[in-house]
């Protein structure tokens, strides 16, 4: 144990030794990787940010919204959709669900009436007046003041008071209704049915707003389970995504990883290449020492793995000097150089570029290896002869 410990501290003095007096050789391995690094992850960096633009894009368009219209006729019975709780753990989604009855009149606009299911959709519960009366939901830049406001529904002659409510822009009801609309209760749509001929008919609508939108198959698997739903039901209505869209971009971005994979192998070139030559020349220069050593009885393993060692302290220091530096500079990088706005990511968000390079190193440090592995397996009497 004391021998190898000693042999350990000799390889560690005669790798600082060799640094010492030829620093260009650590000098070059650690600027070399550090630039490539750097390279490397401002182009992979740029792939991510464009990504991410593209998908907080769509998700401002809507992208990430799945609207299901279902159809009802007085005689036919609406379809039990499922309710909020049941779509946020089944589909990992928020929902809202509403049936559409007729319209109203604010002045010279006309708004739709809708109403709902406390058990499908129980936020809207507080948006109703203290005694449960109807309430017209809409933007804050919508002309109407919070408060109370008197309109005319379809189909009656007298105006009732309802209350006005803002919401967000981002609101779900305001994605679907971006007019606004005047919520009811149950109890009124069906009073409100019964002073109507022929009854109730009208449209029931959800809208969900897919929470972690990673491409077309996360809207798909939503719209399939509602298609599936709409014919097990046997309803009449469709359901509505980008998910065409999101597919198309998925094969552009996929064709992407081409080019990924490309300069990633570049680097793993241009680095294999220095690292294996200056591994095999530091190793000539030095192989009748190590070939004496190996005459005292040291494993050519030790000799193999102070290399080893050596290219992972350089290239890990260098590599990581380079994510750092990536990471306080990214803005800069983002818009200065590739013109991409105001983005950031945060270390999760580009770690899957981080690991690859870093796979892509450790390979480079394992082929540099294999000459030495050779050298330190030639035959003693050949070298010291």
């Amino acid at each position: 144990m004391i021998s190898l410990i000693l042999t350990i501290l000799y390889l560690a003095k005669d790798t600082l030794h060799r640094w010492l007096t030829r620093i260009s050789s650590p000098l070059a391995r650690v600027l070399v990787v550090f630039f490539l690094s750097l390279c490397a992850l401002c182009f992979l960096g740029s792939y991510v940010i464009t990504a991410k633009a593209l998908r907080d894009k769509i998700r401002t368009q809507g992208g990430d919204l799945v609207q299901v219209m279902l159809f009802t006729t007085p005689t036919s019975t609406p379809a039990a959709l499922p309710t909020e709780r049941e779509v946020s753990e089944l589909l990992d989604a928020d929902s809202i669900s509403l049936r559409t009855l007729g319209s109203a009149t604010i002045g010279r606009k006309s708004v739709p009436v809708c109403t709902f299911d406390f058990q499908r959709s129980p936020q809207f519960i507080h948006l109703l007046s203290p005694s449960a009366g109807p309430c017209l939901a809409c933007k804050p830049t919508a002309p109407y003041a919070p408060g109370p406001l008197d309109v005319r529904l379809q189909g009656e002659d007298f105006s009732r008071t309802i209350m006005v409510r803002h919401l967000p822009a981002d609101h779900l009801l305001m994605r679907m209704m971006p007019e606004g609309c005047i919520l009811i209760t149950p109890d009124m749509a069906a009073a409100l049915a019964d002073t109507r001929r022929g009854g109730s008919s009208g449209m029931q609508r959800m809208l969900l707003r897919v929470r972690n939108l990673e491409g077309a198959h996360s809207l798909q698997r939503v719209e399939s389970y509602f298609q599936n739903l709409i014919r097990i039901e046997g309803a009449q209505g469709h359901v509505i995504s980008a998910a065409h869209l999101l597919k198309e971009m998925d094969v552009v971005l996929g064709n992407q990883t081409q080019c990924r994979a490309a300069f990633c192998i570049g680097i793993v070139s241009i680095v294999g290449i220095l690292l294996t030559a200056l591994a095999g020349m530091e190793y000539r220069q030095n192989e009748y020492i190590y070939t004496l050593m190996k005459s005292f009885g040291i494993h050519p393993l030790l000799l193999v793995g102070s290399f080893l060692a050596e290219n992972l302290l350089l290239i890990g220091l260098s590599f990581a000097a380079a994510v750092q530096t990536f990471m306080l500079c990214q803005e800069s990088i983002a818009t200065q150089f590739f013109k991409m706005g105001q983005y950031s990511l945060q270390l999760r968000e580009i770690m899957p570029e981080i690991q690859l390079i870093a796979a892509m190193l450790l390979l480079c440090i394992a082929v540099s290896s294999l000459p030495i592995i050779a050298a330190a397996n030639r035959e003693i009497g050949r070298v010291l002869k």
